[in-house]
């Protein structure tokens, strides 16, 4: 295996079956690594790096071009380093910065108002962030003012 590459890994045999019967169907050459292990034990997955796919050191370039053309490899996005942006109620459903519908509402506390709670102060203590698993960006709704 001197001159074979490996291109990508997966958790589970069957998603490196879809992606090798893709490539096949390019004409790539594709060896499957791994696969017998995780199937024996799918816990070992991740310990062990993931069932591989592995193609001919001349059709590399071929095959991430075919494997980014059918989504199996997605683009990465940079993650924003600055202060939360607010945008409108349109974007509880989609991703402002990809456009993506991978989206979760997610809380995340803010113990300075859980402390003036306690005090018998009534306060929200939660504040509520949108979470795009796609390009890991976090973004906050603004609340429409009447």
């Amino acid at each position: 295996m001197s001159n074979w590459i490996k291109i990508i890994a997966f958790t589970y045999p069957h998603e490196a079956h879809l992606a090798k019967g893709l490539l096949e169907s390019s004409g790539i050459n594709v060896i499957i690594k791994d696969e017998y292990t995780v199937q024996v034990n799918h816990f070992h997955s991740n310990a062990i790096g993931g069932v591989k796919l592995f193609v001919e050191e001349t059709q590399v370039e071929n095959a991430l071009s075919i494997l980014k053309e059918s989504e199996y490899i997605k683009p990465q996005y940079e993650k924003s380093k600055i202060k939360l942006k607010k945008f409108t109620s349109e974007y509880k459903e989609k991703c402002p910065y990809c456009e993506s519908t991978n989206v979760v509402k997610k809380k995340k506390w803010n113990y300075a108002k859980f402390i003036v709670m306690l005090f018998g102060l009534p306060t929200p203590f939660c504040k509520k962030r949108y979470f795009c698993f796609d390009c890991d960006n976090e973004w906050i709704v603004k609340n429409k003012k009447v």
